[in-house]
């Protein structure tokens, strides 16, 4: 704040003295001069160096928390991805297929703003297959410490799943539930923050059929922390069909489903031993959905999906850690989540706040009908 305070009065001390020699070219006597300076009232600042005090006053003037630079925080990631994908179908009239790319896959940069002790506001933004868009943007009014109730308004992550994975690609549980909609969401913490719920209400992607668009879905949650090293929690939605990815798996004609079908989360997170760190998730809908409604329009059978993810990391050195994971489905779809899937995952630290990591995971569809091998190396930076 001080450099800029600096550069600040520097840019003005320049205008002001271009301004300063324009006016004494002006005044070209001392009769002019003393008409000059009979002009002034009595509360004009009487020089140049006056008013650069003045302005430097104004500048540093004011509580620190009032400084509204001093309120703003910018951070950021950018992801490098290069991958090669092998494609093996069982049918022997379809030709197996091979693909590689290297892309930028994600830029994220998040804004926020601490409007005073009990307001704050948050905006990311993102660039994501070849689209820029607001990811987030929100309101967070809290109680702090006194009242420990928050309140966050806006498009948002509800809090359904956990979705934590040492890999680069995402967990099927992220993809079967992870929801990015506009929602109010309260939530509160006890027994010294080791206690967390939420509750929230958002209208979701999808409807039913014949019903108003309406905000009339709700979301809650509740995380648990009995020990340092262990985290478990547990989370319902009323709408499992709104979320991100699940949400194009809708092949009706309207793009409604006939009954809303709620789902739910479990997950459980421990660290042991000083270096080992074991992930494991469940998602699943709460009921079927009926025959024709998802995948494939010609499907003759009700589906109820479910994925769950399972992973072990170890930490070898201080900035490198490998893991291996085994994550599945049923009523996955033919090619929307995998019936099984499973790789491993090599994260290293070359840098500060700078991660590179070498990932391979097999993946087999719809009665083995299709398998996958995909090989990822990913340049990550934070900021």
């Amino acid at each position: 704040m001080k450099i800029k305070s600096i550069v600040l009065v520097s840019l003005v001390q320049l205008i002001l003295s271009v301004s300063a020699f324009a006016h004494f070219q002006q005044i070209d006597s001392p009769m002019a001069a003393r008409d000059a300076a009979s002009t002034r009232t009595v509360g004009d600042v009487k020089s140049m160096e006056d008013r650069v005090r003045h302005l430097e006053q104004a500048i540093g003037s004011g509580d620190e928390s009032n400084r509204w630079l001093d309120r703003i925080e910018i951070s950021g990631l950018i992801e490098i991805e290069a991958m090669h994908q092998s494609t093996d179908f069982s049918d022997p009239a379809q030709v197996d297929e091979d693909e590689s790319d290297i892309d930028l896959a994600t830029v994220e940069v998040a804004v926020d703003a601490g409007i005073s002790d009990h307001v704050d506001g948050h905006v990311l933004f993102k660039y994501e297959e070849d689209e820029l868009f607001v990811d987030e943007g929100f309101i967070t009014l809290s109680g702090k410490e006194r009242f420990p109730i928050f309140l966050t308004a806006g498009r948002q992550y509800l809090p359904f799943g956990n979705y934590d994975s040492h890999f680069v690609t995402d967990p099927l549980t992220l993809v079967l539930g992870e929801t990015n909609d506009g929602a109010v969401v309260v939530g509160s913490s006890f027994a010294g923050g080791t206690v967390k719920v939420f509750a929230g209400l958002f209208n979701g992607a999808v409807d039913e059929t014949g019903e108003d668009n309406m905000v009339d879905n709700v979301v809650a949650a509740v995380s648990f922390q009995p020990f340092e090293s262990v985290i478990m929690g547990a989370s319902y939605t009323s709408n499992l069909i709104s979320s991100d990815g699940f949400s194009e798996a809708v092949v009706t004609g309207t793009g409604t489903v006939t009954d809303m079908v709620g789902g739910w989360s479990a997950f459980i997170t421990t660290s042991f031993l000083e270096r080992f760190t074991f992930i494991a998730e469940y998602a699943a809908a709460m009921d079927h959905f009926k025959a024709g409604e998802i995948y494939d329009a010609a499907e003759t059978r009700e589906q109820k999906p479910a994925a769950w993810n399972m992973e072990l990391g170890v930490s070898v050195l201080e900035n490198l850690e490998l893991a291996i994971g085994y994550a599945g489905s049923d009523d996955g779809g033919a090619d929307f989540l995998p019936e099984t899937q499973y790789g491993a995952v090599a994260n290293w630290g070359i840098f500060n706040s700078t991660n590179l990591a070498l990932e391979y995971l097999r993946a087999d569809f719809d009665d083995d009908a299709v398998e996958t091998d995909t090989i990822t190396v990913q340049l990550a930076i934070e900021f």
